[in-house]
């Protein structure tokens, strides 16, 4: 009979699968790269300085998706697979890979997370405005820079064609990857190992901001990993938090290519500043209505979610 991980204590099963991820992800991003660097032409030192992409290069951008690809792959989709293959004798399942609840479930998720919007963009402008002392600002700010470095550099593009590859590459392997890997397994173990759903979701929420290392966007990337932590619990099902995640990618690739000054300058607000306030007034109120009219319609508990990981008698505390 074949012993699974889930019989292993919870917090042991949390190392185990950080370990392997950042193991098999280290395995295949040196494997990767040294492959991309040979075909591309391109060496690792230049590959690993974003200051270095350089746009009349169409190799460059090639190789970032490659890069792209690597990370989805070795960081969270192989992690997250074979974790769930060796925890469960049902790993679909294990991973909430499963129809929601009820079908409403789909649109409401996706227009929750849209619509939150307005407050992801007030959070952001006091998460900028926070005082993180002299040094520690000064390196936030080294990767701020990096990152959108790295951003303007894929979005700068204006071809369809473009824009198709960016929905797929950025938008489609963080929705899927990233819900795998927060939702679909941190999530359940903080859920399992603290007996109560939200400390679960926000634990996870907390490591999907922590792992961005962008400290200017932690406020707003904290709010929208606990909504979609919601999402999936309420719903039983990771198919509509990586629907959800998806569509909020999306749609902001595709404001950014009909409106390319948002490339330009990042940090420029979407929203008129005179009625920042109370649009995420709103926003905070509407996404407030739809976790409670999720709440209200879900079935979710620890034995419908988290089904065969303990005994039939254990409880768990949810809200």
């Amino acid at each position: 009979m074949q012993t699974y991980l889930k019989t292993k204590p919870v917090w042991q099963q949390l190392f185990l699968f950080l370990g392997l991820a950042f193991g098999i992800f280290i395995v295949v991003s040196v494997i990767g790269s040294t492959i991309l660097s040979a075909v591309m032409g391109i060496s690792l030192l230049q590959m690993a300085d974003a200051g270095k992409f350089a746009g009349e290069n169409p190799k460059m951008l090639t190789l970032l998706r490659g890069m792209l690809l690597l990370q989805f792959l070795g960081l969270f989709v192989i992690p997250s697979l074979l974790f769930a293959y060796f925890s469960h004798p049902r790993p679909q399942l294990y991973l909430g890979l499963q129809k929601p609840f009820k079908k409403g479930y789909w649109p409401v998720a996706v227009v929750l997370l849209v619509l939150a919007l307005p407050v992801v963009e007030y959070t952001g402008i006091i998460n900028r405005n926070l005082n993180f002392g002299a040094d520690l600002h000064t390196w936030a700010q080294g990767m701020e820079e990096e990152a959108a470095k790295t951003v303007q550099f894929m979005l700068g593009t204006h071809s369809v064609s473009d824009l198709l590859l960016n929905l797929v590459f950025i938008a489609g392997f963080a929705a899927i990857g990233e819900e795998l890997f927060f939702r679909g397994i941190l999530q359940r173990l903080f859920i399992k190992g603290t007996k109560n759903s939200w400390i679960g979701i926000i634990l996870a929420a907390f490591l999907f901001s922590f792992f961005h290392f962008q400290f200017f966007g932690f406020i707003p990337r904290f709010l929208l990993g606990i909504v979609l932590g919601a999402i999936y619990w309420y719903s039983g099902s990771l198919f509509t938090a990586i629907a959800a995640h998806f569509i909020y990618d999306a749609f902001i690739i595709v404001l950014a290519y009909f409106n390319p000054q948002m490339i330009e300058n990042p940090d420029a607000p979407l929203l008129n500043p005179a009625h920042i306030g109370l649009a995420a007034l709103a926003s905070s109120a509407v996404v407030g209505l739809a976790i409670w009219w999720m709440k209200k319609n879900s079935s979710a508990s620890y034995k419908k979610l988290l089904a065969e990981d303990v005994d039939e008698e254990e409880k768990i505390i949810t809200f």
